[in-house]
């Protein structure tokens, strides 16, 4: 296991847990446009309750109002269910980068150590054979 390869493998899990917590970030915005969406359909609802726009071309607009606000809370209901599934698959991304990170520097602290250790009996082994006894 080379050096390199555990450096792209810590970066490649650093950039999935950003995306994971950009998919994070942007699923909460969604619910937020979703519930001033909901507040302002409700608020529709209830002025056509009151009577003042039940009637006439105030009833129109109104009618259009609606519509467009059920158009827009189903058009992010179905990018909710995109950026969560997205951001799902980030966050699984991001943890088999880590984990494949943390097995590389394993790997590459054992094979280090075993060279190291090679070294060592070699330089042992030299000095032996190198003395006078």
């Amino acid at each position: 296991m080379t050096k390199k390869r555990l450096d792209a493998l810590t970066r490649l899990g650093k950039l999935q847990a950003r995306m994971h917590d950009l998919g994070r970030w942007r699923l909460s915005a969604i619910e937020q446009e979703q519930a001033s969406l909901v507040d302002n359909l409700r608020a529709v609802f209830e002025a056509l309750e009151s009577g003042d726009l039940a009637y006439g071309a105030q009833a129109k607009l109104s009618g259009r109002r609606i519509r467009a606000l059920q158009r827009r809370l189903d058009s992010l209901a179905r990018e909710s269910t995109h950026v969560r599934e997205k951001a799902r698959a980030h966050g699984v991304s991001a943890r088999l980068a880590e984990q494949a990170a943390e097995t590389a520097a394993r790997r590459y602290r054992d094979d280090k150590e075993r060279k190291e250790l090679a070294d060592l009996i070699e330089r042992s082994i030299a000095r032996r054979n190198a003395s006078p006894t």
